[in-house]
């Protein structure tokens, strides 16, 4: 369940509108900021961890690896038949050298048989590849759910996410429907009462009929991580 729609965001709002200037611009829209990349690296299916190479908060970057997987076995059927691959390049060569005359049926077999051996290698490979869990992102590790050791069948092994930009996810009253378009400036007050700019991204074309509101969504840059995911906004006219 997301923070936007978990009992928390009442708990938040009311703690929020505490403060008059804050209930004053709740009738402009009120809003929360949550991580753009937010990842859970899952695996599927059944290996066991061979290596966690990374710790809790530290910072990754897109397609480092951070959790190798055993894979027993594997390796090994990868050799075998990288050894049968080159023993078939190799007496295909050999009969080119020598200028040995194949009839055309001999020669397509071996031809298939050569497609067979590469097809067969590369998904042994690929298969390897997967137990490399990789960083789909720049980030932040926040969460490591196995260690070393334990096994892995069909879940999630850990959390990334990024805070160099933030979404802010705003709740915007129905009688300001049709002024938000994509690439638009907004500003909004966060918890501390600083006032920032957000770029628009995106503005829903439909009202919600319960709440008489629309959701409109925005980029605020964070590279700097002044402000916090999980906190809460208001819209400024």
């Amino acid at each position: 369940m997301s923070f936007w729609h978990s009992p928390v965001r009442t708990s938040v709002l009311l703690v929020f509108l505490a403060s008059p200037l804050a209930a004053q611009e709740w009738d402009s829209g009120y809003c929360l900021l949550a991580p753009i990349k937010d990842t859970n690296l899952s695996f599927s299916g059944r290996e066991l961890v061979k290596e966690v190479s990374v710790q809790l908060g530290q910072a990754v970057h897109a397609g480092e690896i951070v959790m190798r997987l055993d894979g027993a076995g594997m390796p090994a059927r990868y050799e075998r038949s990288l050894a049968e691959l080159q023993h078939a390049e190799r007496a295909m060569e050999r009969a080119d050298m020598l200028g040995r005359v194949m009839i055309a049926e001999e020669r397509d077999q071996r031809e298939m048989e050569l497609a067979v051996k590469v097809a067969s290698a590369r998904e042994i490979e690929l298969e390897l590849e997967r137990l490399n869990l990789r960083a789909p992102h720049d980030g932040i590790v926040v969460s490591i759910m196995v260690q070393e050791g334990e096994m892995l069948e069909d879940s999630s092994a850990m959390r990334i996410i990024n805070l160099s930009q933030l979404l802010v996810e705003i709740d915007v009253p129905s009688d300001r429907f049709g002024r938000f378009d994509a690439g638009q400036e907004v500003q909004i007050r966060t918890e501390s009462g600083a006032v920032v700019s957000a770029t628009v991204v995106f503005a829903d074309p439909i009202i919600d009929l319960a709440s008489k509101s629309f959701r409109v969504n925005a980029v605020l840059e964070n590279a700097d991580r002044e402000f916090v995911a999980g906190t809460s906004c208001t819209l400024v006219d």
